[in-house]
């Protein structure tokens, strides 16, 4: 029994004395953006230990009381005072700033800075933009907001060289297109990289940057639906942060438009490892139209966990259900050569609210983050899109100057579209030089459900009178006995892709690329191989600041895209192919107070389809067209003092069919205006009693461009001018916004012509808790 008693006393002694030991505790210090903090000073203030950090961001600790210690960090000149609660665990993360005051001044700083370009998916590897020879713009959450822009077509107005933006149809679906350098490109098929529906609309409000990458784009992202040869839009969803935050706003305006967004974001657990974030939007409303909906309702929680200093994984869901008018104008009798003097009436639509289109949207993302040592490192990204539509589209069709027939299409919908990649990259550097290099591999499967049914005419109605309701219950009965046609289509392609950048004393960086396509329609059996290169090179005049640039690129459309004609002969298709060269200068002067980029730019398309009729009246379809874009695109932004910004943005294109169709032969396509320009200037008091009251004002140009493809009619140029005024104090934002306030009256055109806005007037109401 004593030796037992003296046991349980010895086992108590040496527990106490394990405790009182002090245990090795190893520290990761990162920033707000997840990256190592390295060469950083810290000071655990209850103990006076000292540290520098490494290049991974770690140190070491050592500790033994179960408790809250505090860490002075010294980094760039800034001081920061961080918790840590020690628990006994041997590794800890810490974020420099996580303190939420210190954080809120950081983003109110950070959101000034409009044009900073940092990209991980622009050139699917870390690089600075001075060292990329892609042409690239991104339009952040800030600036969005500063513009009160709570929708995809008035965002991408922000951007330079873009043209034509327009809200679409699309195979039963519903989405934003826009023309790049002369071509056509959606804004809906591309997340984070990755291939997600094509036809379904992105709310903003889970939206933290638009990345647009000009050119053609196939090499490291293959062939896609929504990615033309003048490039690509790529929307980069927002992440989880680790610290906690939030923020409600509430928009009213024109036309009974409502709108509620929410923000939060917390840390799960007190090691900040496990991230949550969750983005809300409801939205309803009328349109600028006689009869229209917008209404619209998306919630996207997001889940980040920092499983170890290696290993970081994210998962974001996204849900979405709205319901919109999808109006489109047929082309201009004969006669009329310009829409301007057809005098059509925007304000009219000739529909009615039972004629919806309705969506049904769940986007899910996930990837896995490892690295694999000091030099390689992993992503794996896996995408799944899954979209439901049930479309009732209106056709107004005029056809006279008193007469529009109505014709009304049903196209219920489903899309799948699911995708995996995986990338490795890996850095090697010396004394002069650095190499990064990217190898990849992606799998992509697409499956389109569709029925179609049409009523060609509804009926007939004259312009200029009251037009009579659409009966529901009518269109249903119609419908009931209408012919359906049935489409399939499923097809599948694997990828392989190299990219490399060499990097030599800092200043000049070449790099080189190459993607193997494996294309396969699983419908026809047809299949399909195409090797896609690219090369750049950069020259950095002044380090870090001017660069000297030039690229070729390619791209290209796999033949599923002609299968739907069903005059080819699926043996005989070659795919569509694009090549760009592209020279030109960026710069980030000043301190980067001014970013911009100044290229120019020349396209060449061959193996473009087109139809021709022979004197027997039967139609077929060749495949020997070439098409031609070039022209020069500028953007500049500039903060040169605390408070004011200011963004330019001009784009001029040259683009006509050099060979193919004599009824096109030497036209201009539809929707490509010679010059379009855009700007934004913003100015903040940061003094005195009227501290944080602001003024934007900004427009968009655009000018004539003809409504098709045969240059049968053009379409006037506009200039719209917008003006918001705001006032920032604390936690509290309030904002109003004028849209269009000119109140002019213009259409857009992609292949079916599309009303815009008139003025429109809205205000805001956000709070940052």
């Amino acid at each position: 029994m004593k030796k037992l008693y003296l046991l349980f006393i010895l086992v108590c002694f040496s527990a106490m004395f394990s405790f009182a030991q002090e245990t090795k505790t190893i520290v990761r210090l990162l920033d707000l953006n997840f990256n190592p903090v390295a060469d950083a000073r810290v000071l655990l203030l209850e103990t006076n230990q000292e540290a520098i950090s490494d290049r991974n961001g770690k140190f070491e600790l050592y500790l033994s009381e179960f408790k809250a210690y505090t860490l002075q960090i010294s980094y760039n000149g800034q001081q920061y005072k961080e918790k840590l609660a020690f628990q006994g665990a041997k590794v800890y993360t810490v974020y420099i700033g996580s303190d939420h005051k210190e954080i809120e001044e950081v983003i109110i700083s950070a959101s000034r800075k409009f044009a900073e370009k940092k990209s991980k998916t622009v050139g699917k590897m870390e690089l600075e933009n001075l060292e990329s020879s892609q042409s690239y713009n991104i339009i952040p959450s800030e600036l969005m907001k500063e513009r009160s822009v709570i929708d995809m077509k008035s965002a991408l107005l922000a951007a330079p060289g873009i043209a034509n933006v327009t809200n679409g149809l699309g195979a039963g679906g519903f989405t934003v297109i826009a023309r790049m350098r002369g071509f056509s490109t959606g804004s809906g098929s591309l997340r984070n990289g990755m291939r997600t529906s094509t036809t379904s609309m992105a709310d903003l409000a889970n939206i933290e940057a638009v990345e647009i990458i000009k050119g053609p784009a196939g090499t490291l992202y293959g062939s896609s639906t929504e990615i033309s040869y003048g490039g690509m839009i790529n929307l980069i969803t927002k992440k989880p942060k680790p610290y906690s935050f939030g923020e409600a706003s509430f928009s009213y305006g024109a036309y009974d438009l409502s709108r509620l967004t929410l923000d939060y974001n917390s840390p799960l657990n007190q090691n900040k490892s496990v991230l949550f974030r969750v983005n809300a939007a409801m939205q309803r409303g009328k349109t600028f139209q006689d009869f229209g909906l917008d209404n619209n309702m998306m919630i996207a929680p997001s889940f980040m966990f920092l499983v170890d200093d290696r290993l970081t994984l994210n998962l974001e869901v996204e849900l979405s259900q709205s319901e919109r008018n999808m109006i489109a104008v047929g082309y201009l009798p004969k006669g009329y050569n310009n829409l301007e003097d057809f005098n059509w009436d925007v304000k009219k639509s000739f529909s009615s609210n039972d004629l919806t289109l309705k969506s049904n949207v769940m986007n899910v993302f996930a990837d896995a983050n490892y690295k694999i040592s000091d030099q390689w490192k992993s992503q794996t990204n896996l995408s799944s899109a899954n979209t439901i539509n049930k479309s009732d589209y209106l056709f107004a069709i005029p056809l006279s100057m008193d007469s529009v027939g109505r014709r009304i299409m049903r196209i219920p919908s489903h899309f799948i579209s699911n995708s995996i990649q995986q990338n490795f990259t890996g850095t090697y550097e010396g004394e002069t030089w650095r190499n990064k290099l990217l190898i990849g591999v992606d799998y992509n499967i697409d499956k389109y459900l569709t029925t179609r049914k049409m009523l060609n005419f509804y009926d007939k109605v004259h312009r200029f009178k009251t037009t009579p309701t659409i009966n529901k219950s009518k269109v249903d009965q119609l419908f009931a006995g209408a012919p359906e046609s049935e489409i399939t289509t499923q097809f599948q392609t694997y990828g392989l892709y190299l990219s490399n950048v060499f990097s030599l004393n800092n200043r000049l960086h070449l790099n080189a690329g190459l993607r193997v396509d494996f294309y396969k329609n699983l419908v026809s059996e047809f299949k399909e191989t195409y090797f896609s290169p690219k090369f750049g090179a950069v020259y950095e005049l002044l380090e870090n600041q001017l660069s000297l640039f030039g690229n070729y690129t390619n791209g290209f459309n796999n033949g599923y895209l002609m299968l739907e004609s069903v005059q080819f002969n699926a043996a005989t298709i070659k795919p569509q192919e694009a090549n760009q060269y592209e020279f030109g200068l960026k710069y980030e002067l000043f301190g980067k107070k001014l970013h911009g980029n100044a290229s120019y730019y020349n396209i060449d398309v061959k193996n473009v389809p087109f139809s021709i009729v022979a004197e027997n009246g039967k139609t077929s379809t060749q495949q020997n067209g070439k098409r031609r874009s070039r022209g020069f695109e500028f953007d500049l932004t500039t903060n040169p003092f605390a408070g004011f910004h200011l963004l330019l943005g001009y784009g001029y294109n040259d683009s006509k069919f050099t060979e193919g169709d004599e009824k096109t032969f030497g036209n201009r396509p539809q929707g490509t205006p010679f010059h379009v320009g855009n700007f934004w200037t913003s100015y903040s008091l940061q003094q005195g009693a009227l501290k944080g009251l602001g003024l934007g004002f900004g427009g968009n140009y655009s000018d004539d461009f003809y409504g098709d493809d045969f240059n049968t009619f053009k379409m006037p140029g506009y200039f719209l001018f917008d003006a918001s005024v705001f006032y920032e104090k604390d936690q509290l934002r309030l904002s109003l916004k004028g849209n269009n306030l000119t109140d002019v009256h213009y259409m857009t055109t992609n292949f079916w012509l599309y009303a815009q806005p008139t003025r429109t007037v809205l205000g805001t109401v956000s709070y940052r808790f």
